[in-house]
Protein backbone atom coordinates (compact mmCIF):
# COMPACT_ATOMS: atom_id res chain seq x y z
CA UNK A 1 0.00 0.00 0.00
CA UNK A 2 1.30 3.43 -0.87
CA UNK A 3 -0.05 6.58 0.76
CA UNK A 4 0.65 10.02 -0.66
CA UNK A 5 -0.39 12.86 1.61
CA UNK A 6 -0.57 16.56 0.94
CA UNK A 7 -2.02 18.76 3.65
CA UNK A 8 -2.15 22.56 3.72
CA UNK A 9 -1.57 23.33 7.39
CA UNK A 10 -2.42 27.01 6.97
CA UNK A 11 -5.85 26.60 5.37
CA UNK A 12 -7.16 23.27 6.69
CA UNK A 13 -9.20 23.05 9.87
CA UNK A 14 -7.75 21.46 13.00
CA UNK A 15 -10.45 18.77 12.90
CA UNK A 16 -9.15 17.61 9.53
CA UNK A 17 -5.61 17.43 10.89
CA UNK A 18 -6.83 15.34 13.83
CA UNK A 19 -8.61 12.98 11.42
CA UNK A 20 -5.38 12.64 9.46
CA UNK A 21 -3.43 11.77 12.60
CA UNK A 22 -6.06 9.19 13.56
CA UNK A 23 -5.89 7.62 10.09
CA UNK A 24 -2.10 7.39 10.32
CA UNK A 25 -2.29 5.82 13.78
CA UNK A 26 -4.79 3.29 12.44
CA UNK A 27 -2.47 2.47 9.54
CA UNK A 28 0.49 2.01 11.89
CA UNK A 29 -1.53 -0.28 14.17
CA UNK A 30 -2.60 -2.34 11.14
CA UNK A 31 1.01 -2.71 9.99
CA UNK A 32 2.15 -3.75 13.48
CA UNK A 33 -0.64 -6.32 13.65
CA UNK A 34 -2.30 -4.69 16.63
CA UNK A 35 -5.93 -3.78 17.03
CA UNK A 36 -6.49 -0.05 16.76
CA UNK A 37 -8.22 1.72 19.64
CA UNK A 38 -8.91 5.38 18.97
CA UNK A 39 -7.86 7.91 21.55
CA UNK A 40 -10.94 9.87 22.49
CA UNK A 41 -11.70 12.37 25.23
CA UNK A 42 -13.70 9.69 27.04
CA UNK A 43 -10.83 7.24 26.97
CA UNK A 44 -8.49 9.88 28.32
CA UNK A 45 -10.88 10.73 31.14
CA UNK A 46 -11.12 7.08 32.16
CA UNK A 47 -7.36 6.87 32.53
CA UNK A 48 -6.96 10.31 34.08
CA UNK A 49 -8.35 9.75 37.60
CA UNK A 50 -5.56 9.13 40.07
CA UNK A 51 -5.93 6.56 42.79
CA UNK A 52 -6.63 8.14 46.13
CA UNK A 53 -5.11 6.62 49.22
CA UNK A 54 -7.52 5.46 51.87
CA UNK A 55 -7.28 7.50 55.05
CA UNK A 56 -5.03 5.58 57.39
CA UNK A 57 -4.96 5.76 61.16
CA UNK A 58 -1.33 6.86 61.27
CA UNK A 59 0.83 9.40 59.47
CA UNK A 60 4.08 8.47 57.77
CA UNK A 61 5.86 9.54 60.97
CA UNK A 62 3.75 7.17 63.07
CA UNK A 63 1.44 9.74 64.74
CA UNK A 64 -2.27 9.11 65.23
CA UNK A 65 -4.72 10.85 62.91
CA UNK A 66 -7.82 12.31 64.53
CA UNK A 67 -10.59 12.96 61.99
CA UNK A 68 -12.08 16.46 61.81
CA UNK A 69 -15.33 16.94 63.66
CA UNK A 70 -17.28 20.20 63.62
CA UNK A 71 -17.63 21.28 67.27
CA UNK A 72 -19.02 24.79 66.73
CA UNK A 73 -22.51 23.84 67.99
CA UNK A 74 -21.13 22.21 71.14
CA UNK A 75 -18.83 25.16 71.81
CA UNK A 76 -21.76 27.56 71.50
CA UNK A 77 -23.70 25.52 74.06
CA UNK A 78 -20.75 25.48 76.47
CA UNK A 79 -20.18 29.23 76.23
CA UNK A 80 -23.87 30.07 76.60
CA UNK A 81 -24.13 28.04 79.80
CA UNK A 82 -26.65 25.55 78.40
CA UNK A 83 -26.39 21.87 79.11
CA UNK A 84 -24.89 19.71 76.41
Amino acid sequence: MQVNISFDTENERIENLKKLVEALEQLIAHREGKSYQPKTAEAASVVAPVEQKAASDKTSGGCRVIPYEDMSGKMANIFSGRRI
